[in-house]
């Protein structure tokens, strides 16, 4: 297949896939698109420049490589140590004032300093890749997910909202024109995570971004750019979405992979080896220019003549309706007018009538976690012994916990095929306590209302 043929192939498959899934593509952007576009330097290269700076560091990078066997998060733990002495020493100059306080985390040197440099690139897309830039940005994507601490992404799409810690969980799923900075950011060097303490703690929080991306998998376009197909990012999010809805062993037509070419002919599919045991069909895209790839995901896309700000409102003001099917129809918007009343709450429900309930993550936090995860919190290997114990409640009690939506259980609808069962931590208490035979007690409340079934 030539070049020409290829290319033609892939934006047929992106048609498709627009055409089957409707709403706006999300886009997971990695380290690699501020390589190429800012020439900000590998993350390998980082911890290099970081230990050279640092006087107070006799060893070269090769040394730590070679001590932690290739793992840069400890690699970072173990020089953040030599920042903070630094700091306080012959470096002090380097920081402000504010990071000497007792109670901010010894490990704020090396993220502060890192993250100076990295400013130091700016967010000016060099020339050869501008096009790029510009046809990314008409993609007007819903969402943007990245693990990049720069304000790239923030400079191409300027009219979306960056978000992170806190935010990441209470944020409503539904929310568009949003960039979720999973990693942290520059502006708030605290927030970086690059340490192994800091990629321990991101992992206990994922299932909850997990449990809100199960919507956006169902229902988006997704594509992965400026990762490797081998990235531990992308292996991590189809693992945990893998653990909630057992992703069949079929192509996820929706899923993309957009990377420079590996071998003379092009791959129109990848394997992302979730487990040593599974592995994920999505689709690839291999190019040496993005800028056609963008386009084609942008095509006639719904909101490119609309502000994000003005949606991100809407839905910020929006009502927390019914899982029910209600009736549809057509309805016509003056985005002007909406503009000028969506700049505060009272306004908008004057508007439109309405007032706020119960933001849509409630629901996401509540039921973070699917059975096999529900089965090793209670410290067995996997999701059987959890489900023998839900049955022993059924017999005991004649109450399946299973077979409603309740304080211990909901279901998630990922397709019109499919659905994903999800479990609070009432559950896990629950079964804990039939678990170790202690007196138990079952009075179902029905769950929080939500769209997702």
């Amino acid at each position: 297949m030539d070049n020409n043929d290829y290319k033609d192939e892939v934006i047929e498959r992106i048609a498709a896939v627009r055409k089957s899934f409707p709403l706006q593509p999300i886009v997971f952007v990695g380290s690699g698109l501020s390589r190429r576009w800012l020439s900000m330097p590998t993350w390998k290269d980082l911890l290099g420049w970081a230990i050279d700076e640092c006087s107070d560091i006799k060893k070269p990078l090769n040394f730590f490589m070679q001590q932690e066997n290739g793992d840069l998060s400890l690699v970072a733990s173990r020089i953040s140590k030599d920042y903070q002495s630094w700091a306080w020493g012959d470096g002090r100059e380097h920081f402000p004032d504010i990071l000497f306080e007792s109670e901010v985390p010894k490990d704020i040197y090396l993220k502060y300093h890192i993250c100076r440099y990295l400013k130091s690139f700016g967010v000016k897309v060099i020339d050869d890749h501008s096009a790029e830039a510009e046809a990314f940005s008409s993609i007007r994507p819903q969402s943007v997910i990245t693990t990049n601490y720069d304000k790239l992404i923030e400079a191409v799409l300027p009219d979306y909202q960056p978000v992170l810690g806190r935010g990441l969980i209470t944020a409503p799923f539904a929310n568009i024109g949003e960039i979720y900075k999973i990693h942290g950011t520059v502006d708030k060097p605290s927030s970086v995570v690059i340490t192994h303490d800091d990629y321990s703690g991101f992992s206990q929080r994922r299932k909850y971004l997990t449990a809100k991306l199960l919507t956006f998998f169902a229902e988006h376009p997704i594509l992965f750019v400026g990762y490797s197909i081998e990235d531990e990012n992308i292996r991590n999010v189809l693992h945990d979405l893998d653990q909630a809805m057992e992703i069949p062993g079929d192509l996820v037509s929706n899923v993309f992979v957009l990377s420079r070419p590996t071998a003379p002919n092009p791959a129109t599919e990848k394997i992302v080896q979730v487990s040593p045991s599974k592995g994920v069909r999505v689709q690839a895209i291999e190019a040496e220019d993005f800028q056609w790839v963008f386009e084609a995901l942008g095509h006639n896309a719904p909101l490119a003549n609309v502000n994000p700000q003005v949606l991100r409102a809407i839905l910020a003001r929006s009502y927390h309706l019914v899982r029910k099917d209600i009736p549809r129809q057509m309805l016509e918007v003056d985005f002007d007018l909406i503009s000028t009343k969506t700049s505060s709450e009272e306004e908008f429900a004057k508007l439109f009538g309405i007032a706020d309930l119960q933001p849509a993550t409630e629901f996401s936090a509540k039921y973070p976690f699917n059975l096999t995860e529900v089965g090793k919190k209670l410290g067995f290997p996997g999701w059987h012994r959890a489900n023998t114990l839900i049955a022993k409640i059924r017999d005991e009690t004649g109450v399946d916990i299973k077979a409603s939506d309740n304080q211990y259980h909901c279901t998630v609808r990922i397709s019109k095929k499919s659905k994903a069962q999800m479990y609070s931590q009432d559950a896990v208490d629950l079964l804990a306590c039939v678990r170790d035979e202690q007196p138990y007690n079952v009075e179902l409340v029905g769950a929080p209302e939500d769209d997702q079934a």
